[in-house]
């Protein structure tokens, strides 16, 4: 059996410039004290500096910038462990190494590593002195590796010049991205331990690969087990899963063995997306014996699930894109998962459970692993299998050309995404491997196909990942990039594939366009918006609390930079009529949000509506890696629900109806994500603003089970004035309402506002908002940390709306938008 040493926990840590300090001094058996501090193992530098003193905290401020210089210097870990006498083979093992390392043994340099995404193993054996052992780790973040790298045909930014990070196999946004700022990352980020065993033979990964036949009677394990063997030998492999017991005799040759047994399972529970269906999971266990003796025991869970990708032709045009699971097309909805934290080793478990969490409370069905950032880390899988969340998963690649064309960066590539298929195998909730992030759309339209690197990188996309998860996972669907289409088209056609509609966010801030689009899997397509009130306050320092302080500008999203004037400084002008450098930060946390929450809820709702001629409404981004003053997201670093998370959360309910203006006439569509026909009373027609409903109209409406109906409809020339008077719809069933939604056509500073009367009354464990005029955006909280039933919500003209309420005391309306003048806040 393999035997461990654990040499997590209490390190030693010095720095050199070039100039001061000397890390080779640190492989030294006696070294001066006082050039060290104590380091976390597993951890990071900038973690330990800060703990020490030495930099202040990175996320507030224009502390970032301040802590730049630790990027720029080499650092020493070193420790003393004692080690046992060892007679077999031994390893130490160092399960994530960010970036460039160097490791010493008793001063002898053992391995060298420069790849985050997958382990370093040296082998030691030999090497170990019974008893007392020192080990030395020197490590930089990468800038000094990359040095003398060539950089001509790979510049698209000028940041490039210095970092030169499409070289560094790492999170590409450590090096900045629109959303985040650039903070390189280095140390031993992962645990560390010492392995050795006298056994012939040494277990690496369990890659248990699972099918399910069409008609899902039957469940089918491909368990393969990997087998590092240190001679010729015999063995047996056994493997169990849901009661069932397959023995396997098996021949191993010296080095890396695959060996695999079939289980099969016969009317397996199955495992469903969120809202629809349980997610059942099983274990798997694989066994080796050698010589009859147990040498060791794998295991992982499983859940069985058939997965198909719909791209039948459209009748038309081009072609569907419709996720099927167990037969059922699913309606994808969600949004990017960036990194979690800009210091990546902070991700733990804690934090991805409350994202997933945020994300099932926003009705998420899909997550998209975002090509710039990293594979997620075991515990972000496990979850999503636990919680029914897909996940759309891609290699490490996003927006750049990347030096595939060295046989060497080729060959480390090939190790990297290999070891993180047979990871990530087992996980029911992965069902699409992405070649990377809008790269195929980069060769079409941005320039890859000129310079003195032509695609570079393109066979990596359209040859070698293919035939690498044919080989290593044929069970998973593999797309070449995202956006990407079939049949020669562009790849960001909206009538094929996958699609990133961006002709809206960036220069073009009218999201009534959202309306006209017809995607058939819209993928990434987002809004720019504030954070919530405390996270805008901890990026802005006392002198800095305005828009566009020296502060706000290094917090805020880059896009503030494409264009002058200023893209996103243009939004609150073009929708409200206000002024946003003129307004105060928490009035700019209110105004702003709110207009995210309209644009994505518009994202939301046309795609929703046109279930399945579009697939998904899957918008940029869920999180943030760091406190923003504008970002995309509705859950920011600090896990708070930004202003926009509740619209986006009512937009993805499950039940809903949707007001669309179609040529002459209104349309009211139903949606129904669930399993079940859905039997309700719709009331829908006109009201004006003052209170008055011109058009009033009630029907029983029958909403069909996963599919968005058309319930009713009425001539646009009844609707005599849009800028007095919204269309709209409710659904309610048993005098429960179900959902509701308006639909407003002009700019809302076209609109003739009446002032907001808000009256605000508790009643059984519910509290009762009413206004005999209609009121834009009822604001409860701007801070995001409590959990509320509902906020940021509009109320109808003589209509009351509850929620649930545990205070005796009626909340306090802290803003609503009404812009009769500019709304106060009370």
């Amino acid at each position: 059996m393999l035997s461990t040493l654990d040499l997590n926990g209490t390190w030693r840590l010095r720095w050199s410039d070039g100039e001061r300090g000397r890390v080779e001094y640190a492989n030294r058996p006696e070294t001066d004290e006082a050039r060290y501090i104590d380091a976390q193992v597993p951890g990071e530098v900038h973690l330990d500096l800060w703990r020490a003193g030495l930099i202040e905290d990175p996320y507030v401020g224009t502390n970032c910038l301040k802590a730049r210089w630790v990027e720029e210097c080499y650092w020493a870990y070193r420790r003393w462990f004692e080690a046992p006498r060892i007679t077999g083979h031994a390893w130490l093992v160092f399960e994530r190494l960010d970036l460039v390392a160097r490791i010493f043994l008793n001063g002898e340099l053992v391995g060298t590593h420069q790849n985050v995404f997958y382990p370093c193993r040296i082998e030691v054996t030999g090497k170990l002195k019974p008893g007392r052992n020192l080990l030395t780790v020197h490590i930089e973040g990468g800038l000094f590796e990359v040095m003398d790298k060539p950089m001509a045909g790979f510049l698209r930014k000028l940041d490039q010049r210095l970092h030169k990070g499409v070289w560094l196999r790492k999170p590409q946004c450590q090096f900045s991205w629109d959303w985040s700022t650039r903070l390189i990352n280095v140390g031993i980020t992962g645990n560390v331990r010492l392995e050795w065993t006298t056994d012939p033979v040494r277990l690496d990964q369990l890659v248990p690969l699972v099918e399910v036949t069409p008609d899902l009677r039957t469940g089918v394990v491909r368990a393969r087990l990997y087998v590092e063997a240190f001679r010729k030998t015999r063995a047996e492999l056994i493997v169990e899963v849901a009661g069932r017991r397959v023995a396997e005799p098996v021949s191993l040759g010296p080095g890396m063995n695959r060996v695999e047994a079939v289980v099969t399972v016969t009317d397996p529970a199955l495992w469903w997306p969120a809202g629809h269906g349980p997610q059942h999971l099983y274990d798997v266990r694989a066994t080796l014996r050698v010589r009859s003796k147990e040498v060791g025991t794998k295991t992982a869970r499983i859940g069985f699930r058939h997965v198909r990708i719909n791209q039948q032709p459209h009748p038309q045009k081009g072609r569907y894109f419709i996720v099927e699971i167990n037969g059922k097309k699913i309606f994808c909805k969600g949004a990017n998962l960036v990194p979690a934290d800009m210091i990546f080793q902070r991700c733990d478990r804690a934090r991805y459970d409350t994202l997933t969490d945020r994300a099932r409370e926003a009705n998420f069905n899909l997550l998209r692993v975002w090509g710039g950032g990293q594979y997620e880390s075991d515990d972000f899988y496990e979850l999503c299998d636990l919680k029914g969340i897909l996940v759309w998963q891609e290699f490490i690649f996003a927006c750049h050309k990347y030096p595939v064309v060295h046989k060497e960066f080729l060959d480390d590539v090939v190790k990297e995404a290999t070891w993180n298929i047979r990871r990530l195998a087992s996980h029911p909730s992965l069902i699409v491997w992405c070649g990377n992030n809008e790269m195929e759309w980069g060769a079409w339209d941005w320039g890859f196909d000129q310079g003195a690197m032509t695609y570079p990188d393109y066979a990596l996309f359209h040859l070698t990942l293919p035939r690498l998860l044919r080989e290593e996972d044929p069970t998973r669907f593999y797309w070449p990039s995202s956006p990407y289409s079939l049949d020669g088209e562009h790849p960001n056609a909206d009538h094929t594939g996958d699609q990133h509609p961006w002709s809206v966010g960036f220069a073009n801030l009218d999201f009534r366009d959202y309306r006209k689009m017809e995607c058939r899997f819209p993928n990434e397509g987002g809004f720019l918006g504030p954070t919530a009130l405390p996270t805008m306050l901890a990026c802005l320092p006392e002198g800095h609390r305005h828009v566009q302080s020296f502060a706000w500008q290094i917090h805020d999203n880059s896009i503030d930079s494409w264009g002058e004037p200023s893209y996103p400084d243009g939004i609150l002008p073009l929708w409200t009529g206000l002024k946003t450098r003129e307004l105060p930060v928490v009035d700019y946390t209110y105004w702003g949000g709110l207009i995210q929450g309209e644009a994505l809820s518009e994202y939301i709702r046309n795609f929703r509506r046109r279930m399945f001629d579009s697939a998904a409404a899957i918008f940029w981004m869920f999180n943030d890696c760091w406190p923003a003053t504008r970002s995309w997201t509705i859950v920011d670093y600090y896990l708070r629900r930004t202003p926009s998370f509740h619209p986006v959360r009512r937009a993805m309910v499950p039940v809903t109806v949707v007001v669309a203006a179609q040529d002459d006439h209104v349309a009211i569509f139903g949606i129904n994500d669930t399993d079940s026909s859905v039997v309700a009373d719709l009331r829908y027609g006109i009201f004006e603003l003052t209170g008055n409903y011109p058009l009033d109209r009630t029907e029983r409406v029958t909403l069909e089970a996963n599919a968005s109906t058309q319930l009713a409809a009425f001539p646009r020339s009844l609707w005599r004035d849009s800028r007095s008077s919204l269309a709209f719809a409710m659904l309610s069933r048993d005098g429960e309402l179900l959902a509701r939604h308006r639909l407003v056509l002009p700019l809302f500073k076209e609109l003739r506002w009446p002032p907001a009367r808000v009256t605000v009354r508790v009643e059984r464990g519910r509290a009762i908002f009413s206004s005999p005029t209609f009121v834009w955006g009822v604001c409860l909280d701007l801070d995001g940390e409590r959990l509320l039933a509902d906020n940021f919500f509009d109320l109808f003209p003589g209509i009351p709306y509850s929620i649930p309420w545990s205070d005796r005391r009626p909340p306090k309306v802290l803003y609503t938008g009404n812009l009769h003048k500019i709304a106060r806040r009370a």
